[in-house]
C-alpha cells in the first residue's frame, strides 16, 4: 500500500500559524507567496530540471576540490570495481570505498535512531552513528573522508552514512563552496575596522560592510565561473544560485554509480519546535519558555517575509545572509525556519538523483517496523527471518539528542491555516 503523500509547505507563515495556534493566539491571515516578479529573476528550479552533465560536474569538482581527482591513492578512479556492494576501487593492496547509501537528513527527525537500528542489520557495516558531511562542510577534506571508511571496506557489507546536515544546503551549509565569499568578507571586516574614527563616524561599520557585500558575492561567482558552472544568473543580480552545489558535488563523486539516498522528513513546525529545545543558543537569546519560543518563531518569519519583499522564496532560502546586511544581522539567519522548507531542496536533489526514499518521521515514530521494512527493501537487504531478528533491530533505545522539558509544547495539530500555500506533494518514494 502506498504511504500518504508528503506535504511540502511553501511558506514560513505556516510555521508561525502553528505556533500561535498552540499558544492560543489567532493565526495570521493566509498570505500568498509570490515566487517571481518582474523585479526579480525566476528561480532556476525550472531551468535546471535535467541532470547536470557528468563531465561538467566532475570538472567543477576538480576545480573546487583537486584532491578528488589528482591521481593520488584516495583520488576517485575512472570506474568503480564490478560486483562490489559499495562503490570501491583499489590502489595496490589498499581498497577504498564510498558509502552505498546515505541518510541525508533532516535534523530533529530521527535520522540517528534510524541509522543506529540499521547498524544492527548483519548486512550493514558498522560505522559511527553520525558522520560529518564531506559534501556540505569544510572538514573533512577528501583524503580524510575516504580514509575514514577503511575499517569498513572489507566487511562485505553495505557501507552507510548518516549526516543530517546534508539535505538542506542553506547558505551556512554551502561552506564547502562559499569560501571565496567568506574570505572576502573577513578581509573587508578587517579593512572597515582599521579605518580612522572620523571615517567610522562618516560611514558606520555596518554600512561599510554592506557596501562590500557585492564584491564578496562577485568573488564567489568568479570561482563558479572558473569551475565551468557559473551562477544563475551569472552577472547583474544580487541573488545568484549555484549550479554546482551539494547535490552536484555528490554526483561528481559517484558518477554513474548512483548512491541510495534516504531522507526523513518531519512536519516543519514540529521539527522547528524540537530544534528550539535542542540548541541552547535560541533559549539563551529568547528565553527557555513557550513565550520565548513563540517570539523566536515570529521574528524568524518576519525576517524571512522582509527578504521575500525583494527576492523570491527560493533565493531567500538558499542565500539568505549573503543577500543583504539586514539579513546577515538576523539571529542565526532564520536557519531553522528555512530548514523546514523541503519544497526548496527536494527538487534540486531529484534533479541529480533518481533513487531517493522519502520517509515521514511521524510514521517512523508510530510504526517503526513498517518503515524499517521499507528501508531494508530499498537497500536491497534481506529482512530478518524471525522475531529474534526483528527484536535485534527494534530493541535499541531510541537515539534522542537534546533536552525536552516536561511542560514543553504538546504535539502540534494540523489546522486549515497551516496548510494554506502548500505548493507540492511528493510521493513517499
Amino acid at each position: 500500500m502506498r504511504p500518504p503523500a508528503l506535504l511540502l509547505p511553501a511558506a514560513p507563515a505556516l510555521l508561525l500559524a502553528a505556533y500561535l495556534l498552540l499558544r492560543g493566539a489567532p493565526p495570521p491571515p493566509p498570505r500568498r507567496i509570490t515566487l517571481s516578479s518582474a523585479a526579480t529573476p525566476p528561480s532556476p528550479a525550472s531551468a535546471f530540471r535535467r541532470p547536470t552533465p557528468l563531465p561538467a560536474v566532475r570538472a567543477a569538482a576538480a576545480a573546487y576540490f583537486p584532491a578528488m581527482f589528482d591521481g593520488t591513492p584516495t583520488a576517485l578512479p575512472n570506474a568503480f570495481l564490478e560486483g562490489d556492494a559499495n562503490p570501491c576501487w583499489r590502489v595496490g593492496a589498499q581498497k577504498h570505498c564510498l558509502p552505498a547509501f546515505l541518510l541525508l537528513g533532516v535534523y530533529q527527525a530521527g535520522v540517528r535512531d534510524l541509522y543506529c537500528r540499521l547498524l544492527r542489520h548483519p548486512g550493514v557495516a558498522r560505522r559511527p552513528a553520525s558522520s560529518p558531511s564531506y559534501y556540505s562542510q569544510v572538514r573533512p577534506d577528501w583524503p580524510s573522508y575516504v580514509r575514514g571508511m577503511h575499517d569498513s571496506v572489507d566487511a562485505g557489507r553495505l557501507i552507510g552514512e548518516a549526516s543530517a546536515v546534508t539535505f538542506h544546503f542553506i547558505w551556512v551549509h554551502q561552506e564547502k563552496f562559499n569560501q571565496p565569499y567568506v574570505e572576502a568578507m573577513g578581509r573587508f571586516w578587517r579593512e572597515c575596522n582599521a579605518r580612522t574614527n572620523a571615517q567610522k563616524l562618516e560611514v558606520p561599520h555596518r554600512d561599510c560592510m554592506a557596501r562590500r557585500m557585492p564584491e564578496a558575492r562577485e568573488a564567489d561567482a568568479a570561482m563558479a565561473r572558473k569551475a565551468g558552472l557559473p551562477m544563475h544568473p551569472d552577472k547583474g543580480a544580487v541573488a545568484q544560485e549555484r549550479t554546482f552545489n551539494v547535490p552536484q558535488l555528490m554526483r561528481a563523486a559517484y558518477g554513474e554509480r548512483s548512491p541510495l539516498l534516504i531522507v526523513m522528513l518531519r512536519l516543519p513546525w514540529r521539527r522547528m519546535h524540537s530544534a528550539f529545545w535542542n540548541y541552547v543558543h535560541y533559549r539563551n537569546r529568547f528565553g527557555a519558555s513557550a513565550e520565548g519560543e513563540s517570539k523566536w518563531a515570529a521574528e524568524s518569519v518576519a525576517a524571512f517575509r522582509r527578504c521575500e519583499a525583494n527576492f523570491t522564496t527560493d533565493q531567500c532560502a538558499l542565500s539568505f545572509e549573503s543577500l543583504t546586511r539586514e539579513n546577515e544581522e538576523v539571529f542565526y539567519h532564520c536557519d531553522q525556519l528555512i530548514k523546514g522548507m523541503y519544497h526548496v531542496f527536494m527538487p534540486r536533489w531529484k534533479q541529480e538523483f533518481s533513487r531517493i526514499l522519502a520517509l515521514r518521521a511521524e510514521q517512523y515514530y508510530s510504526s517503526t517496523r513498517q518503515v524499517l521494512e521499507r528501508v531494508i527493501d530499498f537497500l536491497g537487504l534481506q529482512p530478518p527471518a524471525n522475531r529474534s531478528g526483528w527484536s535485534e533491530l527494534l530493541s535499541p533505545a531510541k537515539q534522542v539528542a537534546g533536552y525536552r522539558p516536561k511542560d514543553a509544547a504538546a504535539p502540534l495539530k494540523r489546522h486549515p491555516t497551516c496548510t494554506d500555500g502548500v505548493a507540492k506533494r511528493e510521493g513517499g518514494s
